[in-house]
């Protein structure tokens, strides 16, 4: 698996961990919460969408550039100042998907299909925490 995938499943992975505590915010809170995490999926869907036609992912390094600098605020007050910091920061060091157009470039169509597979779960690990938080009494 391409090193960008791997850290941005791990990130969602993680996030998916913490859906309890987030769950346990405020109600107000829970809307912006998990439009936040859902506009990161959203992000990561449509950049594999574009990767898997073979088109470059134009804008998709800058809105995950912002969602990672808006982790902390965003969720912070929820799993931890220090972990937020820690997963923004770790989202800033991948947030160039556009690499990927490039690197996919090198690998085998089978090699093309399972890493496109393994950043589709990414992006459901971020959709379902979103949805996990905005469902959570």
């Amino acid at each position: 698996m391409l090193a960008t995938i791997k850290v941005i499943l791990d990130i969602g992975r993680a996030l998916f961990g913490l859906r309890g505590d987030m769950a346990k915010g405020r109600s107000d809170r829970k809307p912006a919460v998990a439009a936040f995490l859902a506009g990161i999926a959203e992000t990561i869907e449509n950049a594999s969408a574009q990767l898997k036609s073979g088109v470059y992912p134009q804008g998709s390094c800058h809105e995950l550039l912002l969602h990672s600098q808006r982790m902390e605020k965003a969720i912070g007050d929820l799993v931890g100042a220090a972990e937020a910091s820690r997963l923004g920061q770790a989202l800033e060091r991948v947030h160039r998907l556009e690499d990927l157009h490039a690197e996919a470039s090198r690998l085998t169509e089978a090699e093309r299909v399972a890493n496109f597979a393994e950043l589709d779960r990414a992006a459901a690990e971020f959709r379902a925490t979103a949805a996990f938080v905005r469902v959570s009494p």
